[in-house]
Parts: structure tokens; C-alpha cells; sequence
């Protein structure tokens, strides 16, 4: 994996990678969406954004939130806490996925926020979505905390947001 960077990102880093998601997403407002609630997250610092960069460009991206009152966009308790971040975001383009990029990304973003006093980190999937629930298996993601419908930002705008059922899993770093 030569010339692949995990870092921090910084605001410029997160508008360029969002630009180029946006622009790779034509039709879809919801990109422009998830933009602005990415730089809100940024500008309060309630969250951190990690990106995987080849050659100069982000590849992959994932965020961990940190403030101890997030509960999502449904209001579920116990996703955050003083020492549980809850991690959501994760993306790697598709070109790249399964060769191992956003796998050193993840570890990357878990020995960060170890060494930032967290001592357990959480995440929500869809009942759907198998071949991400077998990787956060894998990942030590076992450990139930509850279902909650959540709703994500509509495609198109004056559409309504799509409400989904997500299953949250936490493990101990």
C-alpha cells in the first residue's frame, strides 16, 4: 500500500472529498446533505473525520462522533458516551474497495481514539446490509445495544426521508 496516508482530516480536505462525492452523485441531493452535516460536525468539533488518501486523493473516509450526548438522528441512547465514540460514514470508493484501504483506515481511526481515552466504540447497520454486518463482526462490532427506525435525507429534494430500520452493535477497544 504504498503511497496510501490515513490522517485527521482537515475542513479543506473534507469540502474537496465532498465536492468530488457530489459530483460523482448527479441527481442526488442527498450528498449535498450529508456535506453540510459533515462540516456542521467539523465546525462545532463534535466529531472527526478520518480520510484515507492514495497518491494525494481521498479514497476513503469514515467519521467517529465524540460528543457524549449524540444519539443519531433517531435519539438512541447509548450510542455515545465520555468514553464511547460512535462511528458512522464509512465510505471507500468503489475502485478501491477490498484491497485493504479502508481497513487501514478503520484501525488507524481505533488506535486515535484509544489513545484519546475511549474505551469503546459503536456503530448502526441496516438488517439488510449482510456483507457489512459480517465486517463489523469481524471487527469485534458484537455486542447488541438496541433497533431504532432511522431516517436518512431524501434523494431528491421535496422528497420525504427514507426511514429504515438499523440494528446498533458496540465493542471495547
Amino acid at each position: 500500500m504504498e503511497n496510501y496516508v490515513c490522517k485527521i482530516a482537515t475542513r479543506e480536505e473534507l469540502v474537496k472529498r465532498w465536492d468530488n462525492l457530489i459530483a460523482s452523485h448527479p441527481g442526488d441531493d442527498s450528498w449535498k446533505g450529508y456535506k453540510e452535516g459533515t462540516l456542521k460536525y467539523f465546525d462545532e468539533g463534535t466529531a472527526i473525520f478520518y480520510l484515507g488518501f492514495l497518491n494525494g486523493v481521498a479514497i476513503a473516509e469514515t467519521c467517529a462522533h465524540i460528543d457524549p450526548k449524540f444519539q443519531g438522528a433517531t435519539y438512541v441512547e447509548g450510542i455515545a458516551s465520555e468514553k464511547r465514540a460512535y462511528l458512522n460514514a464509512f465510505r471507500c470508493d468503489k475502485e478501491f474497495e477490498g484491497k485493504g484501504y479502508f481497513s487501514q483506515l478503520y484501525f488507524f481511526m481505533e488506535d486515535d481514539l484509544r489513545k484519546r481515552g475511549y474505551n469503546s466504540l459503536s456503530l448502526g447497520v441496516e438488517p439488510c446490509e449482510i456483507r457489512n454486518i459480517q465486517i463489523y463482526f469481524h471487527l469485534g462490532f458484537t455486542n447488541y445495544i438496541t433497533t431504532a427506525i432511522d431516517q436518512y435525507l431524501p434523494k431528491c429534494e421535496g422528497d420525504k426521508p427514507i426511514e429504515v430500520y438499523v440494528n446498533y452493535y458496540y465493542k471495547n477497544i
